[in-house]
């Protein structure tokens, strides 16, 4: 804080005591102490109350942060679930490879001919319509 070495101490002391004499320095002494004690308890009291204001103010931040962000996945959420409940409402679309190819058109997985049938597009749906042994890794033929 003050840059005072210990020869201007000392200068300021002696000077003190020849100015003041030696019976009032004692009592000067413990007043000064005093009242240097008094003003490092106020500014350490300042110090921390404001300290805790900006720990305070942080906290409220991220309070109202954590709120905007909690706010926002609830608004994410509400969003999913009126999708949900947008799918439910509207028919679901059933897939081709369910339906049975018909004999008056063409079909893109046979190069357009008519009278073919589509081959399935899902393993499941080939698994359907092939024999039902199951098969295993030792058969050569495969």
């Amino acid at each position: 804080m003050f840059d005072v070495s210990f020869q201007e101490v000392f200068l300021i002391l002696l000077v003190a005591l020849i100015v003041i004499g030696p019976e009032r320095l004692p009592k000067l002494a413990r007043t000064l102490g005093t009242w240097v004690g008094r003003g490092r308890a106020l500014f350490n009291s300042m110090r921390n109350e404001v300290e805790r204001e900006l720990q305070l103010e942080e906290l409220r931040k991220a309070e109202k942060d954590l709120k905007k962000d909690l706010d926002f996945q609830k608004d994410l959420g509400d969003l999913d679930l009126n999708k949900d409940v947008m799918a439910d409402d509207q028919p679901r679309k059933s897939s081709s490879a369910a339906k049975p190819a018909s004999t008056s058109g063409g079909s893109i997985a046979t190069g357009g001919r008519p009278g073919e049938a589509a081959a399935p597009a899902t393993p499941s749906a080939a698994s359907d319509t092939a024999d039902e042994t199951p098969r295993t890794g030792t058969d050569k033929n495969q």
